[in-house]
């Protein structure tokens, strides 16, 4: 299968500030795929590239099996992008702003676009500039729907959403790719969306992927214990190679393992554990360990009562 996305060792550059490094990024087609990243990873970089809004300073980039260049009018047909922060003529009613946009994509279907208006309750004589900012990233959704793209890219979508107005766009977002075979990019910092959502995933940290691939082998590669030993901490377990960050408060600690956990247990209960217990990792908790496992821990962030 040809995957939607297909990028080998791209690299951008800003001002001489390298943004992304050595690229390699395959979305397979058909997926509902979670870029996550802390702020400044260079997300938002990536779509663009995919879009080509940005041409990148060295590398290949196939966007549904062909090559990306400078000409790709009947491409960007087939390809639709929505930003929180993505800007809109306010001064067009939204009604217009529909219409402008089914201008673009031979596959506008009005009748889906005006069932969803309806359903975001979204008035079509208003202006676009007096819509909020969770109304406005609404009816980018909308309009993404309407045009039945091939590939959607979404750059933190639900941001400035409620929880009923996120809940109906994640499930709009889910229904596309499950109906309509839409390749779906979801760039965000909000790992919840992401788990709800993706069935792969690719962790950028400072313009590098430091993970990407099925997200239940993400979740499977990270592991917590929760330990309890009394008297003296024992040393072996820091040089424990399976124990990538120790966390000790007291007698209690808890361990961050890379890999199976049940070895690193015995050797815990063999140094006088006298409680070893598993804890459960959500995405967020397992994000923040890969990267802490980078370096970006933010550590150094702590509240001083002095």
């Amino acid at each position: 299968m040809t995957p939607a996305v297909q990028m080998d060792g791209v690299r951008k550059s800003f001002r001489g500030t390298s943004v992304l490094q050595d690229v390699p990024w395959s979305v397979p087609e058909g997926s509902v795929f979670g870029l996550i990243g802390p702020n400044g990873a260079g997300k938002t970089t990536l779509l663009r590239l995919v879009l080509g809004l940005l041409w990148p300073d060295a590398g290949s980039i196939l966007v549904l099996g062909r090559r990306l260049g400078r000409e790709n009018a009947s491409l960007r047909e087939r390809v639709h992008y929505v930003a929180s922060d993505r800007q809109m003529a306010p001064g067009f009613r939204v009604d217009e702003w529909m219409r402008y946009a089914g201008l673009a994509y031979p596959r506008w279907d009005e009748g889906r676009a005006r069932r969803l208006l309806g359903a975001l309750e979204i008035a079509p004589g208003k202006a676009v500039g007096e819509l909020s900012a969770g109304q406005r990233t609404s009816l980018q959704i909308a309009v993404a729907a309407a045009a039945r793209p091939d590939l959607l890219l979404l750059d933190e979508p639900t941001n400035g959403l409620d929880v009923i107005v996120k809940t109906q766009v994640l499930q709009l977002v889910l229904d596309m790719a499950a109906a309509a075979g839409t390749t779906i990019v979801i760039a965000t910092h909000h790992t919840e969306d992401v788990e709800r959502l993706a069935d792969h995933l690719a962790v950028l940290y400072d313009g590098r992927l430091v993970f990407q691939g099925e997200l239940d082998a993400l979740k499977a590669t990270l592991h917590r214990l929760q330990v309890v030993i009394p008297g003296e901490w024992p040393t072996a377990l820091d040089r424990d190679p399976r124990i990538v960050r120790v966390e000790r408060q007291g007698k209690a600690a808890l361990l961050t393992i890379e890999g199976p956990p049940d070895q690193v247990a015995d050797a815990c209960r063999s140094a006088g554990a006298i409680l070893v217990e598993p804890i459960d990792l959500d995405l967020a908790e397992v994000f923040r360990m890969v990267l802490a496992k980078e370096g970006y821990t933010r550590d150094q962030l702590r509240w001083d009562a002095r």
